[in-house]
């Protein structure tokens, strides 16, 4: 895991339990790359770097490790678990199904400040040096994509895409493990979320379905060629 936690208090407002304010910011960790697949933890330690109770950081890895994002180690530890290939094709496999669905709608409903705000994250994602530091990177991707699927206005959709990115979330830290070459080679689709964008402002949903049909296959396309370095056998 990155060096300590340094991470914005997710959603400390009054209202909140402690567990709800636990499971938000292990999410936004998970999301954001600050765990590594395989990497393990105890919960003690994560309640301390939370600067919360034991307790409820528990009821929020259980909450987290019922959706398939950690898992229980007998050691009294947690873990994020390690896909084989076959595993993150099926992982891939639902993602272009829902993600792509979710894309069509969005682009019958997005409003003008949607693109805007769409377009200030291209920028965001794009601007930054690859070598930057990954979270801010990972979590410029994650908000661009879902600033999408909130288009759809499904929450049932939103929730399910979130579910499947909780999985696939930890894998994306390793493209900034990779070596420089691999690791462009990932990230050189600036000009197909252009086009995205592009589709979703002229409310073309067949052009839109497309164009997140093929990033998916590049995503997945990537991790096969990787397997063998990021992958369990």
């Amino acid at each position: 895991m990155v060096d300590g936690w340094g991470a914005p208090k997710v959603g400390r407002v009054k209202g909140y339990t402690l567990r709800e304010l636990a499971y938000g910011e292990l999410r936004a960790a998970l999301l954001s790359g600050r765990f590594s697949p395989g990497e393990a933890i105890t919960v003690r330690e994560l309640a301390e770097m939370m600067q919360l109770g034991f307790m409820p950081v528990r009821e929020g890895v259980q909450q987290l490790a019922s959706q398939g994002a950690l898992e229980f180690l007998p050691n009294r530890s947690v873990r994020v678990p390690v896909y084989t290939l076959a595993e993150v094709r099926k992982i891939y496999e639902a993602r272009i199904l829902i993600e792509c669905y979710a894309v069509e709608q969005a682009a019958k409903n997005i409003t003008d400040d949607q693109v805007a705000a769409l377009n200030a994250g291209l920028h965001e994602m794009f601007t930054r040096p690859a070598d930057e530091e990954a979270r801010d990177k990972l979590k410029a991707n994650y908000d661009f994509h879902f600033q999408i699927y909130d288009a759809c206005d499904s929450s049932y959709i939103v929730e399910m895409i979130e579910r499947l990115w909780l999985r696939i979330g930890p894998l994306h830290i390793s493209v900034f493990n990779s070596a420089p070459a691999d690791r462009e080679d990932f990230l050189a689709v600036q000009p197909q979320h252009v086009d995205l964008v592009n589709a979703l402002r002229t409310h073309e949903p067949e052009r839109a379905k497309e164009i997140m049909l093929s990033l998916l296959q590049k995503s997945l396309s990537w991790y096969e060629r990787h397997a063998a370095d990021l992958l369990a056998t």
